[in-house]
């Protein structure tokens, strides 16, 4: 990858309530690795700059996981009920520890994503102009997927969304860019039979 003349801040949301695998799934192990690890090392080789992993504070097996990890944890006190909650909690962190300029960027996937793919992390990245300055959203046979790359200039209008309104919503409401991938769209874990290989969608 290129060198980038912005900073990139990847937004991990796991501080949501967990309704069918328990408080800890994100450390259930996916192919011999917890889902959180496999989630954050994509972040990491597909070269983000800082990755913001937004938990609960009574997610204490995974807060004392996360602390061996190099990420920045957001620690919320109640869960947040929906990603753009989470959004918010990870853009507040950067806002207040990172100051970011209005060339950066972020980065969001879910945290129950084990087969994010680094390549396609590293693919945003190379295709963002800090001059146009568009949504970028990775695609897998013309639909639209994670990662997702905004402007930091976004940020904004993530705290205005109303209560009927999610990050979709900064879809329809900004100039964004398809951003076709050869990978496979990334499979995520909702629950125990997500686990097993064959309830898995195909990889390449």
């Amino acid at each position: 990858m290129g060198q980038c003349s912005f900073r990139s801040f990847a937004i991990v949301p796991a501080a949501g309530r967990s309704r069918r695998m328990g408080s800890d799934k994100l450390l259930l192990s996916f192919d011999g690795k917890p889902i959180i690890d496999r989630v954050i090392e994509a972040w990491r080789r597909g070269g983000v700059d800082q990755v913001v992993v937004i938990v609960r504070a009574d997610h204490a097996a995974l807060r004392a996981h996360l602390q061996t990890s190099d990420v920045e944890l957001a620690i919320m006190e109640t869960p947040l009920p929906e990603m753009v909650d989470s959004v918010r909690a990870g853009l507040q962190h950067i806002s207040q520890k990172f100051t970011p300029s209005s060339e950066d960027v972020w980065m969001l996937a879910p945290a129950d994503l084990p087969t994010l793919d680094a390549q396609a992390i590293e693919t945003l990245l190379d295709a963002y102009d800090p001059l146009q300055r568009p949504i970028l959203a990775a695609t897998y046979n013309d639909c639209r997927s994670h990662p997702v790359l905004f402007p930091w200039r976004i940020a904004e209008q993530v705290a205005k969304l109303s209560a009927a309104e999610t990050i979709r919503d900064l879809f329809a409401k900004n100039e964004w860019r398809a951003i076709g991938m050869p990978s496979a769209k990334p499979h995520d874990v909702d629950i125990p039979g997500d686990l097993e290989p064959r309830e898995r969608k195909p990889e390449k």
